[in-house]
């Protein structure tokens, strides 16, 4: 149990790469970026940090989900002929980008991607995932904000 989120720890120190550790958050082990670093004396926002576009990489404790979120791409208008709109494009994006699914909570738009392990945990591949995800929100959000503006 949680073999995977030692394996992910250890990638992360061995490439130093800084993230925040969050143990049994609902049956998950919780990676996020910090929201800001200081390097050489300059504070700087960090890849995902910040109130916006938040990465977090949830990995189940059974080690047999590696979830990878990308939090807070959009804030959608409470307006149901909006959010009509905006799902029939999440519909078109979800068949498009196969391992990426685009959805809406609380009037928030986020995306998700989840990798199932059985034994063959692949710490880089989740790590390199978060890249995938950042991309797809990176290429969508001009559709998205046309749906909702």
């Amino acid at each position: 149990m949680r073999n995977n989120a030692l394996a992910f720890e250890k990638y992360i120190g061995e490439h130093e790469i800084h993230m925040n550790k969050g143990m049994n958050v609902e049956d998950f082990t919780i990676f996020t970026f910090p929201e800001k670093v200081v390097i050489d004396g300059v504070e700087r926002p960090v890849l995902g940090g910040g109130a916006e576009r938040r990465a977090v990489i949830a990995l189940r404790d059974d080690d047999t989900l590696a979830d990878i979120f990308c939090f807070h791409i959009a804030t959608v208008p409470n307006d149901e002929s909006k959010k009509t709109l905006l799902y029939k494009l999440f519909n078109e994006l979800n068949s498009t980008y196969k391992y990426i699914s685009f959805y809406e909570d609380q009037n928030v738009v986020s995306s998700k991607i989840c990798i199932p392990f059985n034994n063959n945990f692949d710490a880089e591949l989740v790590f390199e995932m978060l890249a995938v995800i950042f991309q797809a929100a990176e290429q969508e959000y001009p559709r998205i904000m046309a749906r909702i503006k």
